[in-house]
């Protein structure tokens, strides 16, 4: 059976990606561009306005639905485009294939001096650094079972993104599959580990803590996720990437630990004597920079699927797991009793929760604008549970992880470990299913961030995406402008239009675009903006005034003494810091 190349790819990788396509169009994939218009009656592409915005949609729309992200682009510096987003599906293990175009094989074999063919450059070993697989088809006789092994490696946990380099002669080349050998896939993995050794380490200790994080999603482990939640009888903390595992009402869910977290989860890792972490890689946002002052007196239990977490100086000391996370914690789940003796310790971290919360009482006193933080508590006790929430970089993105109270069946993506201001097209990504479902996304930005892929409004109106975009609007860069203050006595710049930074006006943004703009500026008004918001059907660019100098606490913070010397302090002392009474008294647990 003799195929085109361009068309064998397109069906392969259209197969696993639930026949979604993200792309933009180029001269060197003129081959692959056209076996997409070949199956446009079944393949649901999306054309962007920079490769950069296409990759963050891929990548999202494959933590969403848990299938192959697909980015096609053309060679040069559309591949160089999708850099950011191809180290972002990287670092937040998100299994896409990446797809460019390259000269025809003979030119691009051709590496030195710098660059030889028009717009054609030597890709393969930037990207090769920040994928777990990449390629050039450079010979037709390795084409199946390159593409089959694409497939499989990032399909594979630990999940991640492969880039593919296809030359245009190649694409353009007939061939029969059949004549060639393809991928064989890896065996299943034998994971060995004493499940009884940890269960009797859980129950011996006095104060045992569990942490969940992304991997839980990745593994397609919530239920079991939930099953712990409602029976161990131990308090549950999550990630700001995993925050939706559990509902925020749950009663074992105790709050999400962080340099921007709150005072509840810190205070219950910190005093943990076990701390069993399932599906995170304890990065430094979340854990801090003095990796042993993290959880000091808690015995860590790790469980990862991808070894190399293992390698890191940050969990030093710590039991180390391998195996597949949702077949472990059926082993725990089959195998664990409930101690008893532990509801003493789920109660006082129940307390925590109760007693700090993040969204305080003051912040509706609110003069200038509304707080941030009570926007988003009020914004996430109107939504549904069937709600999808993308979360941009800047301020939001701490606020939303702090403030927002989940309800179970909602999903946030947010841009995780490279932490991408701009990261707002990943709402496309999630929107081309979501509307299939009949679902509406939201994507939480500012306005600073939004304007790093403001052209991608475009690409929401024309395909009239029902994204609901929020955006703060606090004059530019407030964790910038905070920056300034604390460690520059002042000294401001590139931070607002009045430093260097011009902001527009979204009310003319959204008229460009021919987007609904709604603008929220006083709590006597946030009801009624909100249903308005909620109940319109399509896309909306809904505007939040908030103060210019709004503090985001609480927060992990070095402290100024008498002398003038500033000092790193303890991961459950957040800033605000609490009277030194109080907060002896939340740290002294025997």
């Amino acid at each position: 059976m003799q195929i085109r190349v361009a068309d064998y790819i397109t069906e392969k990788l259209s197969e696993a990606s639930g026949n979604k396509l993200f792309m933009i169009t180029g001269g060197m994939i003129m081959h692959l561009t056209d076996a997409v218009y070949k199956r446009k009656e079944s393949l649901d592409t999306y054309f962007f306005h920079h490769e950069q915005a296409a990759t963050m949609a891929a990548e999202a729309y494959a933590r969403y639905s848990k299938k192959l992200g697909v980015v096609y682009v053309t060679a040069g510096p559309a591949a160089l485009n999708t850099l950011t987003g191809v180290v972002g599906a990287y670092v937040d293990r998100s299994p896409c294939v990446i797809v460019t175009g390259q000269s025809k094989v003979e030119q691009a074999l051709v590496t030195q001096p710098r660059q030889f063919s028009l717009q054609g450059f030597n890709t393969l070993p930037l990207f090769s650094q920040v994928t777990k697989f990449a390629v050039m088809l450079d010979d037709i006789k390795t084409v199946k079972y390159n593409i089959e092994r694409a497939i499989a490696e990032a399909m594979r946990p630990p999940f991640g993104p492969v880039w593919i380099e296809c030359p245009i002669d190649i694409q353009g080349a007939m061939f029969n599959p059949n004549d060639y050998e393809g991928y064989i896939n890896h065996e299943d993995e034998k994971y060995d580990f004493d499940i009884k050794k940890i269960i009797k380490l859980m129950q011996d200790a006095k104060r045992p803590t569990i942490l969940m994080g992304a991997g839980v999603q990745q593994a397609d482990a919530v239920l079991e996720a939930n099953q712990i939640a409602d029976s161990f009888g131990i308090p549950v903390l999550t990630t700001r990437m995993g925050m939706d595992i559990l509902d925020d009402n749950h009663p074992s869910f105790i709050g999400r630990p962080g340099t921007y977290g709150d005072r509840a989860g810190n205070f219950t890792v910190q005093n943990a004597d076990l701390l069993l972490v399932l599906g995170s890689r304890l990065s430094v946002g979340l854990i801090g920079h003095d990796y042993k002052a993290f959880a000091p007196n808690a015995q860590k239990i790790i469980i990862d699927i991808d070894k190399n977490e293992f390698e890191k100086p940050s969990v030093d000391g710590a039991m180390k797991i391998y195996s597949e996370l949702k077949y472990f914690m059926r082993q725990l789940i089959e195998n664990y009793k409930p101690n008893e003796a532990h509801k003493m310790w789920l109660k006082r971290a129940q307390l925590w929760k109760v007693k700090y919360p993040v969204d305080l009482p003051e912040y509706q006193k609110e003069t200038e604008g509304i707080n941030s933080y009570h926007f988003m508590k009020i914004f996430s006790d109107k939504l549904s549970n069937e709600a999808v929430v993308v979360v941009d970089t800047g301020s939001c993105f701490h606020v939303h992880a702090q403030a927002f109270k989940v309800k179970f069946g909602q999903r946030h993506i947010i841009t995780g470990g490279l932490s991408t201001m701009g990261y707002s097209p990943a709402s496309i990504g999630v929107a081309a299913l979501a509307r299939d479902k009949g679902k509406e996304v939201y994507c939480i930005s500012g306005d600073g961030s939004i304007q790093m892929n403001l052209q991608e409004f475009q690409t929401i109106a024309h395909y009239k995406l029902p994204i609901k975009t929020i955006i703060f609007n606090n004059n530019g860069y407030l964790l910038i402008r905070h920056t300034h203050n604390n460690f520059f006595d002042g000294r401001l710049i590139g931070e607002s239009p009045s430093t260097g930074v011009g902001i527009p006006s979204m009310k003319k943004v959204a008229e460009l675009y021919d987007i609904k703009f709604i603008s929220v500026a006083t709590l006597t008004d946030l009801d009624a903006k909100l249903a308005e918001l909620i109940d319109y059907k399509g896309p909306v660019i809904f505007e939040v005034m908030t103060p210019t100098n709004q503090l985001l606490i609480p927060r992990v913070a070095s402290k100024k003494l008498d002398d003038g010397k500033m000092i790193s302090m303890p991961f459950d002392d957040m800033f605000p810091f609490l009277p030194r009474d109080e907060y002896e008294a939340n740290i002294k647990m025997d």
